[in-house]
């Protein structure tokens, strides 16, 4: 608490102390910079014409839905890959995965389908939940 109120005190005195009556600006030394100070002139860059919009597949390829869910998962790039609306990696970001939990069911249910049947539940594409496998069980 000592700590603290140290460091409250000197802030407070550090911010009452500093005024602008302490500074001198020195006109002549500004007039001279601006009378030795060399224009320049900037070229426009050419215009390249615009990337062509990548859209998602409506069949995204399985195994690289899964590959995603196991190492960029935290951060819900999966989902986005699966179709999600973008707003779902928020969530995702904001919690590191559902604390990774919701994380690790996503990696591990996509894998158990990827073997078993390969390729992912049709639930996962474009799925809006926040827990797509909920319906599942």
């Amino acid at each position: 608490m000592k700590k603290l109120v140290l460091t409250l005190a000197v802030a407070l005195f550090a911010i009452c102390s500093a005024s602008a009556n302490n500074y001198v600006a020195n006109d002549a030394a500004i007039d001279a910079l601006v009378e030795n100070s060399v224009e320049m002139v900037m070229e426009a860059a050419p215009v390249m014409p615009a990337a062509p919009v990548v859209a998602l597949s409506n069949n995204p390829d399985p195994l690289i839905g899964t590959l995603l869910s196991w190492f960029t998962g935290w951060c819900g790039l999966h989902r986005y890959y699966l179709g999600t609306a973008p707003w779902m990696v928020l969530p995702y970001l904001l919690t590191g995965g559902g604390f990774g939990v919701v994380t690790l069911i996503d990696a591990v249910l996509m894998t158990i389908d990827l073997i078993q049947n390969n390729n992912i539940n049709p639930q996962y594409i474009n799925n809006e939940r926040i827990l797509m496998w909920a319906d599942l069980f």
